[in-house]
């Protein structure tokens, strides 16, 4: 087959497109093509779930980059970093011309002009295409009836005309797609774990100084509970097995890291978090005062937090150690950080806002102009919030793992009258049609912000190896994937969050001691 799809925009366009990666590369593969591409407007976000979809199902990725008329594909890992690059110069919207000439020039990357010979694709199935209109009047913030004429005259036009926008066959053989596979050299963007590296005081290894700590913990916190020689013995053994894991990884580093910012918070006499989750149960991390809790005293498994058994040769999966510091303090943290690793290697990262549940199907019941809001609240007061459901979505089949369809199989009595499963559990009722719509826009990536609490350090300029975008006040570029993307790409990510408990708790803290004054 000399044709396969490039100019294909995902949801990662955001109000742009509709099609999920995932979804578009499956659909090309049962079709047979050889090869892929995406062009995301003005981003390259989606790249990472594309490159991992494509590479799943034995379909070369070509990954692009779309701009007004044309897109910019990556013929070799140079490219990719090119296209890097390119979006994260965009200030204002707009690339910055230099360096878009300069890459244009560099021989890496490829130039497709949108046009008939190039077809464009916003969605996978035609029957997608009114879907794709309710998210582009979501985006537009108005309803079917009035986007119409809003949009008449302008590029969205066409989307509100035709149902062609879809992922089509193509009966023509072309030579210029062969050319573009036989120029192509295959490269890989995922990586392992790239640490920077930690500073220790007097040069030691990392692994050495990690060592230091520890020991120094072991005589400050474990001898009052370490009575007999049972009981030396146990904790012994839960060192030397932890250490053995930490080591193998090769994450001494990122518990520096951690330590180290944690200990710069206690040395400005704030307070800091105890430990939540399973990072408690970690003896090493309360050895070198990550934790404030004994895991053996407590009896918590190590295993719950990390194992070996996570880790393969191709992918080394991090810790998660959460850091919870005074809500008024963060920024000065991250200040801290950015001096420590250089302000160009330190990132806050962005998140992505998607139609999840109640407002999905606020979303369609609106667009479409079905019924008042009341009648909105109603429905969505018997659809919960996904956090509350998620061990039951998580047993759902894939295909039928949806928060409005888990309402209508629990609540049905209260959604009866709207819309309702038959014995063959397809909807049915006065609202089926937008409650079925509602479900199949579920996840779709609508708005961008700023992560509350992740933070990335790299041992790179993170412009130059991850895509950089303004965040919503524009003042500042944080990293422009989200947490498991960054870490596919080798970015080591940190969560450091913000507890406002933590500033009264301090407040407090400070008048009980002026008052005993």
């Amino acid at each position: 087959m000399n044709w396969f799809p490039l100019l294909n925009y995902t949801h990662y366009s955001l109000q742009r497109g509709f099609s999920r990666p995932t979804e578009l590369v499956a659909e090309c593969k049962k079709r047979g093509y050889s090869a892929c591409g995406i062009s995301d407007y003005k981003s390259i976000s989606g790249a990472v779930s594309f490159y991992s979809a494509c590479k799943d199902h034995g379909i070369i990725p070509i990954i692009g980059c779309g701009f007004d008329g044309f897109s910019l594909f990556a013929n070799n890992k140079n490219g990719w970093n090119e296209l890097i690059k390119l979006v994260s110069s965009i200030q204002d919207g707009e690339v910055d011309p230099k360096i878009l000439s300069k890459a244009a020039k560099s021989g890496n990357l490829f130039k497709v002009k949108s046009g008939q010979d190039f077809p464009e694709s916003y969605y996978v199935y035609k029957q997608d295409a009114e879907l794709h209109r309710i998210l582009l009047c979501s985006g537009l913030k108005c309803t079917i009836k009035k986007a119409k004429s809003l949009v008449k005259g302008t590029t969205l036009q066409k989307f509100f005309e035709e149902d062609e926008y879809y992922l089509k066959e193509h009966s023509s053989e072309s030579s210029y797609f062969q050319n573009v596979i036989k120029n192509y050299e295959e490269y890989n963007i995922l990586s392992q774990p790239i640490l920077p590296q930690f500073e220790t005081p007097n040069g030691e290894s990392e692994e050495e100084y990690l060592t230091k700590l520890a020991r120094k913990g072991w005589a400050e916190k474990c001898q009052k509970n370490i009575t007999t020689e049972e009981d030396r013995k146990i904790y012994g053994d839960r060192f030397r097995k932890e250490f053995d894991v930490i080591k193998e990884a090769k994450l001494s580093g990122y518990f520096l890291i951690v330590q180290d910012i944690i200990q710069y918070a206690k040395d400005q006499g704030w307070m800091v978090g105890p430990g939540r989750g399973s990072a408690a149960g970690c003896l090493i991390s309360y050895l070198v005062g990550i934790t404030e809790v004994d895991p053996i005293e407590f009896d918590l498994l190590f295993e719950r937090f990390y194992n070996s058994g996570r880790n393969t040769k191709d992918n080394i999966s991090l810790p998660d150690i959460d850091i919870d510091i005074p809500g008024k303090k963060r920024d000065q943290i991250i200040s801290y950080i950015k001096d420590k690793y250089g302000h160009a290697n330190v990132s806050q990262m962005v998140t992505f806002g998607r139609l999840q549940g109640r407002s999905a199907i606020k979303e369609v019941l609106r667009v479409n102009e079905v019924c008042n809001f009341s009648v909105m609240n109603e429905i969505t007061k018997y659809i919960p919030d996904e956090a509350a459901i998620s061990d039951q979505l998580a047993e759902m089949d894939d295909e039928d793992r949806s928060i409005i369809r888990w309402a209508l199989q629990n609540n049905s009595k209260e959604l009866y009258d709207y819309c309702h499963l038959n014995d063959e559990e397809e909807l049915e009722g006065d609202y089926a049609e937008y409650f079925d719509q509602a479900i199949k826009i579920e996840g779709t990536l609508k708005t961008q912000g700023k992560h509350a609490a992740g933070v990335v350090i790299s041992a790179n300029e993170l412009s130059k190896v991850c895509p950089m975008v303004s965040s919503k006040s524009g003042v500042e570029k944080i990293a422009g994937l989200e947490m498991a993307d960054l870490e596919a790409l080798g970015h080591v990510k940190f969560d450091v969050l913000a507890i406002n408990l933590l500033d009264k708790l301090m407040y407090i803290e400070k008048l009980v001691k002026e008052n005993n004054e």
